[in-house]
């Protein structure tokens, strides 16, 4: 059986557009990329340092991305800096940080529904304490309770949700409780 060059060439010329319409149909899932990249796997109980994730984030952020993404974790670090936000569903960014601040920091928010009812979060002019205000239903102090400062360690538990300007955004976080 004698094939002629014609079809056999046309053939040939159409593997390649082929190949690169699959890969377009089949994207690579975050799993993939993260299987594909040197970092070490989330821990079973999400639990990471600070210097951990920052680190991941540093080294390989298309991997770091592909590792965290639709996970709930806990981050543990120092306290950089706190926020009052600007958004109405958030009451606080707290922004953990290495000393050096060579790495990238991660900031977590707090939204609403992390602090009890009838509370609100006053930040320090400086950013380096914040009080929980606990008030009746009238609007009335009940208590004010330090509740996070700057240099403190703490452990925050939050949903991974992207990397912007070279930060970390966790969101929907609150305070792990201590093991």
């Amino acid at each position: 059986m004698k094939l002629s060059r014609l079809p056999l060439l046309t053939l040939l010329s159409l593997l390649p557009l082929a190949a690169v319409s699959a890969q377009q149909a089949f994207p690579v899932s975050p799993v993939d990329k993260m299987q594909a990249s040197s970092l070490a796997p989330l821990p079973s109980d999400g639990v990471v340092r600070l210097k951990v994730i920052a680190g991941d984030f540093a080294a390989d952020q298309q991997g770091a991305v592909g590792k965290y993404s639709g996970r709930r974790i806990t981050v543990i670090g120092r306290i950089a800096s706190l926020n009052k936000p600007s958004s109405e569903k958030k009451v606080l960014t707290v922004t953990l940080q290495d000393a050096t601040g060579k790495l990238p920091a991660v900031k977590a928010e707090f939204l609403y529904g992390s602090i009890p009812n009838n509370s609100e979060i006053l930040v320090s002019d400086d950013g380096s304490t914040a009080t929980l205000v606990r008030r009746d239903r009238s609007g009335n102090i009940l208590a004010q309770d330090p509740y996070l400062a700057a240099g403190q360690k703490v452990a925050i538990k939050g949903e991974f949700r992207e990397l912007k300007v070279g930060d970390i955004i966790l969101t929907a976080c609150e305070l792990a409780r201590k093991r």
